[in-house]
């Protein structure tokens, strides 16, 4: 891909903020990220419920504002304030964030300000994906419905599948999201949680009509495992169905990005392997069923401390450097 190419990720959560980084590390400085803003966990969670839901989430919005900032002394600082928490769990990046969104108006004009206060050079832009609160909700297979996306995280262990999600309420889309997707040249959508960070973006008509609008080449990032709760089994084809089921078009991708486990070390994989099973977790495997064009990637690693594997920013970004579609 050209390093001028307009790029547009979307997602949420923790995941996305890898991706940003990786399209840096590859020299791409043309980045717009969309972001979900219905999160409900934690101390994001706390905020909405003290403002009875009257708030958008910050959480999602910040970690990925952060991820557009090149490594420097600076963002090093500021990384660790944000990140912190007081004796009763609150987080001052949530904080500091609800603060620039009601000096500003709203969190769509938060990202000057932030980079005057701060001086960082920011590689993008980041666009909440509404400028409404609303909650996302899910009816389970046998029939349980839940409102929050806590609930999302919460259940991910339970075999009582998601079956549907919607918000509540519907809100419109941030027309500057809109806008950057009918621009886009490239859309990386994911990774990260399915029902929680991904796909509540296109429950927006006007995100879901703009996306299936756009000429821009698009890209499924898949995730590494599936939790119990995600799809009926953990095939590829599960997870393009569930996107097929949402965006309402056949073809909803133009690549799709699967990582490639074979370089790591078997035995070390077989631990790990042992700590998801223990969540009901699953390897989600290519099933060959799928005609859109699969590319099997080394972009994984192990995190030792928590024995998990992770999208890794400096193999993605030689990915992205090195990708042509």
């Amino acid at each position: 891909m050209n390093k001028n190419t307009k790029i547009c990720t979307v997602g949420g959560g923790t995941a996305m903020p890898v991706v940003n980084r990786a399209l840096i590390r590859a020299g791409f400085k043309k980045i717009n990220s969309i972001v979900t803003t219905f999160d409900r966990g934690g101390d994001t969670g706390r905020i909405r419920t003290d403002e009875r839901g009257g708030v958008l989430a910050f959480s999602d919005y910040w970690r990925s504002l952060m991820s557009l900032w090149p490594d420097s002394e600076q963002k090093k600082i500021w990384e660790e304030m944000l990140k912190y928490r007081d004796g009763r769990s609150r987080n001052f990046g949530n904080i500091f964030f609800q603060f620039l969104s009601e000096k500003e108006g709203n969190l769509d004009n938060v990202d000057e300000l932030f980079t005057k206060l701060t001086g960082a050079e920011l590689q993008g832009e980041v666009i909440p994906v509404s400028l409404e609160s609303s909650d996302i909700c899910l009816r389970t297979i046998t029939g349980k419905e839940y409102k929050g996306e806590n609930f999302v995280d919460d259940l991910k262990m339970s075999k009582d599948r998601i079956e549907e999600i919607w918000l509540d309420p519907m809100v419109k889309a941030n027309p500057r999201a809109v806008d950057v997707i009918k621009k886009a040249e490239v859309i990386i959508v994911g990774p990260g949680t399915t029902f929680g960070s991904v796909l509540p973006n296109f429950l927006l008509e006007e995100i879901k009509n703009a996306y299936n609008k756009s000429k821009a080449k698009k890209i499924f990032m898949l995730n590494i495992f599936s939790p119990a709760n995600e799809t009926e089994s953990a095939l590829l084809s599960n997870y393009v169905d569930t996107f097929r089921k949402y965006l309402g078009v056949q073809s909803p991708f133009d690549l799709i990005l699967m990582s490639d486990l074979s370089k790591l070390n078997s035995e070390v994989l077989k631990k790990v392997f042992y700590y998801y099973e223990l969540e009901n977790a699953v390897l989600v495997k290519d099933d060959g069923l799928e005609k859109t064009r699969v590319l099997k990637v080394d972009v994984a690693v192990v995190e030792s401390k928590n024995m998990r594997l992770r999208h890794d920013e400096k193999k993605l970004g030689k990915v992205f450097s090195e990708l042509v579609i």
